[in-house]
């Protein structure tokens, strides 16, 4: 009879495993820090670890999760890092891959997270046609979003924006879409 409290704390693990929400979807304005993701866990005779093992596609914009006790149970959270610059045009879903234990027992499961277009959010103009060769180079400290310059067309008053500062130190060429 010693086996069935065990076998009943083994699938409350489980089963708090199983109620976390499997697929979410995220806005691209989400910045650094925010909380994408809580879920709670029974585990009451061991100190339960919960680890994300990777990402899909590989990335640096999710945070390992945070694993707290509150009032008897475990609360996990799944935040964004310092890193995190979500953009729904160039990639609009991750795989996380999740690890909870709890003495011996340990689960894995997948969360997938979507991210969704910002309507509100400025957006970098497309490619344009420039001299073969041009070459910009930008400080990683631009900040992603910060116009690296305005393009005048001649006679026409209009404006083009045609990049933006992205994080880290980059070198790249203008070329013909």
């Amino acid at each position: 009879m010693v086996h069935r409290p065990l076998v009943l704390l083994l699938a409350l693990v489980v089963s708090e495993l199983y109620c976390l929400s499997w697929f979410i979807d995220v806005s691209e304005s989400q910045g650094p820090g925010a909380t994408l993701q809580s879920f709670s866990f029974n585990c009451s005779s061991f100190i339960p670890t919960l680890e994300l093992l990777h990402v899909q596609p590989p990335t640096t914009f999710f945070n390992p999760p945070s694993l707290t006790r509150w009032q008897g149970i475990y609360v996990g959270k799944m935040t964004l890092s310092s890193s995190a610059r979500l953009d729904a045009l160039t990639v609009n879903h991750y795989e996380l891959q999740l690890r909870f234990t709890c003495g011996n027992q340990v689960t894995e499961g997948r969360l997938s997270v979507d991210v969704q277009r910002d309507p509100n959010r400025d957006q970098c103009a497309g490619r344009f046609a420039s001299p073969p060769g041009e070459i910009i180079q930008v400080r990683e400290t631009v900040t992603p979003g910060t116009p690296l310059y305005t393009l005048l067309l001649p006679g026409q008053g209009a404006q083009v924006r045609p990049a933006c500062g992205g994080g880290g130190a980059r070198m790249g060429r203008w070329e013909d879409q």
